[in-house]
């Protein structure tokens, strides 16, 4: 299992940040969509998907933790 930490994301004034345990960034990228992409609203979406593919990761590899969010923060104003 890795550790995703994903900064640059969760926008509101400012940018928030995600840490993810996910096999794989594929994975991660899954987890993220469906805990925070999940809104019947394509631009929400949309919006979501670009700053996942935007945002700078560091990965942590080889870590004891189960798969799934580990913790996030909405940015603030």
């Amino acid at each position: 299992m890795n550790l995703y930490i994903i900064n640059e994301v969760l926008h509101d004034y400012t940018a928030g940040m995600c840490v993810i345990a996910a096999e794989s960034m594929e994975r991660c990228e899954q987890l993220f969509m469906k805990e925070f992409g999940w809104r019947d609203n394509d631009l929400h979406n949309q919006s979501m998907q670009k700053e996942f593919n935007e945002a700078p990761i560091k990965v942590i590899e080889n870590i004891n933790h189960e798969e799934g969010i580990v913790s996030y923060v909405y940015g603030g104003g």
